[in-house]
């Protein structure tokens, strides 16, 4: 059977409605304009004048602070801050002056008077500045006392502006509040007569659509929290059946691109190696192993030597296909079974599962020989690169954090050695160092 059109439902409810509704919205938009025209008038006196006199006295209050901290400091970037400041607001009273040269209000006299009572403190305090800068022992206090009267007298000037706009501002205020009153009156009695229509007419939407649409809902809400993946199926107009279906359409692709975002959020953008979060997890699952079955393993920290001189001779374009280079040799180094990933811009782990320390070892000398007598071929430049790698096995009732700990050490050994070395740390050699993180952060890692 086929559903009935909600489209040809509300035209008949709009039918019912349009007629009072136009009566509402030419009365409503005729007394709108009115009360709006009054009340962008007294907007745009607070924007335009207001607005600017407030933040301008503030601005005055903000100034005299590093001006004062320069008196007991002598610090110089209080003395800039303070120039700075005084700077702006000297073109900030200026522009009045310059925008309105033939209406000699009170606010363009008002403007400018506080405008000559700010130079006249600035000029005062490049003199005051010029003393301290001379070493004079005293400060005239006679140039204190002008800085601040004139500092005084201009925010006293603007108190004076500020009065008599928001007096403006309140007569608008005012008359706009009347004609909205006498407007809402009015509107009153024309939405009385809508209510009146619009009550049969919402009682058959509620019935006939609200129905359909609290299931959507429900089912939206089910389906945020997770607890929904069954479809949905709705017997109702044509045009919810529609959203229906395309709400079943989009919760089947919304599964299939979280389990690509989710493959995406392992790997890292630029050599598309395992990153630092899928390298966490691998960890934890290997010590988890450990601890669990006594499968040794062992960890491998690389650091790429002076990369950042290959970005600075050659640019970043250089250096990163350099480490994409570096990220396919490492590959082709280890056994499928090792798992390896880029921890930082620089860094590279290696996971061996059951290897020994002599394994470990030859593996990293095999790396480290391999990238250290090879020639990068980048563009129209060559040149050479080494690592330097520490390396350590897990040993018993060792922690896992105290595992980064020995890797991040032994690389901090090969970079003591000279670089271009490989090392190993084990527990005791930890304990009997002055060790502290410098390569693996445990507050980074964020481990279980």
């Amino acid at each position: 059977m086929k559903s009935s059109s909600l489209n040809r439902r509300l035209r008949v409810s709009i039918i019912v409605l349009i007629l009072p509704l136009f009566l509402l919205a030419g009365t409503g938009i005729y007394f709108f304009q009115k009360t709006t025209h009054l009340f962008n008038l007294a907007i745009e006196d607070i924007v335009s004048d207001i607005i600017p006199v407030t933040e301008l006295k503030d601005k005055i209050q903000h100034t005299v602070t590093p001006f004062n901290l320069y008196l007991k400091s002598h610090q110089i970037d209080h003395k800039n801050k303070f120039l700075q400041l005084s700077n702006e607001i000297k073109v900030t009273l200026v522009n009045p002056i310059k925008l309105e040269q033939q209406n000699h209000s009170l606010a363009n006299d008002i403007y400018r008077s506080a405008y000559l009572n700010w130079r006249n403190a600035h000029r005062i305090a490049t003199k005051i500045f010029a003393e301290i800068n001379h070493d004079q022992p005293h400060l005239s206090h006679e140039l204190l006392q002008d800085f601040y009267r004139y500092v005084i007298e201009t925010t006293l000037a603007l108190d004076k502006l500020h009065l008599a706009m928001q007096a403006r501002v309140k007569v608008r205020f005012q008359k706009a509040k009347s004609l909205k009153f006498d407007a809402l009156v009015l509107i009153s009695v024309v939405f009385l007569l809508v209510y009146i229509s619009s009550l049969s007419v919402m009682i058959i939407v509620n019935r006939s659509i609200m129905a359909p649409i609290k299931k959507l809902e429900h089912w939206a809400q089910a389906y945020a929290r997770g607890k929904e993946s069954k479809p949905i199926h709705l017997h109702s107009y044509y045009e919810l059946n529609i959203i229906a279906s395309t709400f079943n359409k989009l919760s089947q692709l919304l599964v299939e691109d979280q389990a690509i975002l989710q493959q995406l959020s392992l790997k890292d953008e630029l050599t598309q190696l395992n990153n630092q979060r899928c390298f966490i997890s691998h960890l934890q699952d290997e010590h988890n192993r450990y601890q669990r079955y006594n499968t040794r393993y062992s960890l491998m920290l690389i650091d790429v030597d002076h990369l950042s001189s290959v970005s600075q001779n050659y640019g970043n374009h250089v250096c990163d296909l350099t480490l994409i280079q570096i990220s396919k040799m490492l590959e082709d180094a280890i056994r499928p079974t090792d798992f390896l990933a880029r921890y930082e811009s620089d860094k590279f782990i290696i996971i061996l599962p059951e290897v020994e320390v002599h394994g470990t070892k030859n593996t990293a000398e095999r790396i480290r020989n391999s990238i250290s007598e090879y020639v990068f071929k980048v563009n129209e430049f060559k040149f050479g690169i080494t690592v330097s790698i520490g390396f350590s096995l897990i040993q018993e009732n060792q922690s896992l954090i105290e595992m980064l700990h020995c890797v991040d050490y032994a690389l901090q050994l090969a970079k003591l050695a000279g670089r271009n070395q490989v090392q190993y740390c084990d527990s005791e050699k930890l304990k009997a160092s002055k060790f502290q993180e410098k390569y693996i952060k445990e507050s980074d890692l964020k481990l279980n």
